[in-house]
């Protein structure tokens, strides 16, 4: 049942139009608008590849807060959406947050080796927005994570002039978050940026702009341990 219904909402997060500036209908573009499986209690979504060593990209963005750990590293696929409140020049595409199905990455970018990044794989869980500024995390794992932006930065420039949506540093709530998640950053971000303009755009729809991104999934390493140290008291116990 689980991966039918990943496979389901990867299948809808994918049907994204190859129109730079996709729209479709405004229905609950920010919230979660599919049922979720159960999560999993445990952390291990990072597999067998060691990230006690891996990096950030080079950023200016804070540092990972002290007695936090790297767990996993997600590649999202998916679209940032915004509205319009008519179709002049003069107006301003606002955001009203994203949506993005979440695969693993941590060995393909703990190895270098981004050209192995599975964008086929099974979601691992779903990126979406509670509201216009509160992102959330439901990862198979890691529980669920509601997070506010800490601190943004200008992501690098493209060759080709093409500009990103902004490199974030978020920080979990404490309401809405069931796992051990502190803090994510969004990084290696491709596309998404809205249009310049409302110009031609339908005040009835959503715009949606396909983007790529990496989040860095940092937990408390203390939580961490008592879960491990609970899970192993269990274990005897059986």
């Amino acid at each position: 049942m689980r991966s039918t219904i990943l496979l389901t909402i990867l299948a809808l997060t994918l049907s994204i139009s190859a129109t730079p500036y996709a729209q479709r209908p405004a229905r609950s573009p920010i919230r979660r608008p599919w049922p979720f499986p159960p999560r999993q209690t445990n952390v291990s979504t990072g597999g067998s590849c060691d990230l006690s060593t891996t990096a950030q990209p080079a950023n200016t963005l804070p540092a990972v807060s002290s007695g936090l750990q790297l767990a996993l590293i997600a590649a999202g696929t998916g679209t940032q959406n915004y509205t319009c409140a008519n179709s002049s020049s003069a107006t301003v595409p606002v955001a009203i947050g994203a949506v993005a199905s979440l695969t693993n990455a941590s060995c393909a970018v703990a190895s270098g080796n981004l050209g192995s990044i599975n964008e086929d794989a099974a979601a691992i869980g779903m990126h979406f927005f509670v509201d216009s500024t509160t992102p959330d995390f439901d990862v198979i794992g890691l529980g669920n994570t509601e997070l506010k932006k800490n601190a943004a930065m200008t992501a690098p420039a493209e060759a080709d002039g093409t500009v990103d949506v902004p490199w974030l540093k978020l920080v979990a709530q404490t309401a809405g978050t069931t796992g051990a998640v502190k803090e994510v950053y969004r990084l290696v971000t491709k596309g998404g940026t809205a249009p310049a303009t409302c110009e031609g755009q339908d005040p009835a729809a959503v715009v949606q702009v396909a983007y790529q991104a990496q989040y860095w999934f940092y937990v408390s390493t203390e939580e961490v341990a008592a879960r491990h140290k609970r899970a192993a008291i269990k274990a005897r116990g059986n």
